[in-house]
């Protein structure tokens, strides 16, 4: 069951009550596709976006109203309903007239109704956008795997930029393996999500040796999920399984034993 609430700056949010999950920031659900999605890709350039949990649409709305010359938007959303319907929720008559009229015959948007892992498997395209805006984690673990975001980065550009709400230690741990230059999001001084790219010119707020560092410590453990098939709870109990049996220092430990060196 879905639950609509009004949002900080007015927006209309989304509740999903069988996870007990919110779609969007309390604070400002358009506030918050634009600061932590949009903004960070302002200066691409003819932009081809890959749109992960499309839900109902502030990201791709966002960015139809903020970017040009788009090319193409793929939108991945595996509850088809909501989707369907994404035009119908508040926003921008001019823009949502565009969804409604992609959604009914798909001109340079197009939508994937399915788990977003069996998309990124059987996708070839290469993207210069990539927006990630699963559930968290511990709610949808399998759309954080290190498995799907190794497919994911696979299919970003060189020049290309991938942006996520997401900064939690293992999904860092994840990009951090792919090779990519992973950065930060910041806004009014505060850390609200993660910019990744191949072109580490793209990325200013890059993590420093000391948050990289803290990726190889218990917390850091990432998600797996090898053949992109396994269940939310399979998934869980297994990277639980998997930190009761390492040998990495713990997160807190590795802090004070820092201190201790004076490197914080």
């Amino acid at each position: 069951m879905i639950r609509t609430f009004i949002t900080g700056d007015g927006s209309l949010g989304l509740y999903n009550v069988e996870l007990d999950e919110i779609y969007h920031s309390k604070f400002g659900a358009k506030t918050e596709a634009y600061e932590k999605f949009v903004e960070p890709v302002l200066n691409i350039k003819n932009p081809r976006i890959l749109d992960i949990c499309y839900g109902i649409g502030y990201n791709t709305k966002t960015a139809i109203e903020y970017l040009n010359n788009i090319d193409f938007i793929d939108c991945v959303e595996i509850d088809e309903a909501l989707a369907k319907n994404s035009y119908k929720y508040e926003y921008s008559d001019s823009v949502n007239i565009i969804i409604e009229k992609n959604l009914k015959n798909p001109d340079f948007i197009h939508f994937y109704f399915e788990d977003a892992r069996k998309t990124v498997k059987n996708l070839n395209k290469k993207y210069n956008i990539i927006f990630h805006d699963g559930f968290a984690p511990y709610k949808q673990p399998e759309l954080w795997s290190e498995d799907f975001i190794f497919a994911v980065i696979n299919l970003l550009d060189k020049e290309g930029i991938y942006v996520t709400y997401n900064h939690s230690k293992p999904v860092l741990n994840a990009l951090n393996k792919t090779g990519i230059t992973i950065g930060k999001t910041i806004k009014n001084d505060k850390y609200i999500g993660t910019i990744a790219s191949f072109n580490s010119d793209l990325i200013k707020n890059k993590l420093s040796d000391f948050e990289i560092e803290a990726l190889n410590t218990k917390s850091a453990i990432t998600y797996k999920d090898k053949d992109l098939s396994l269940n939310s709870l399979q998934i869980l109990n297994n990277r639980k399984k998997e930190i009761e049996k390492s040998p990495l220092i713990t997160l807190s430990a590795f802090i004070k034993k820092k201190k201790g060196n004076s490197v914080i």
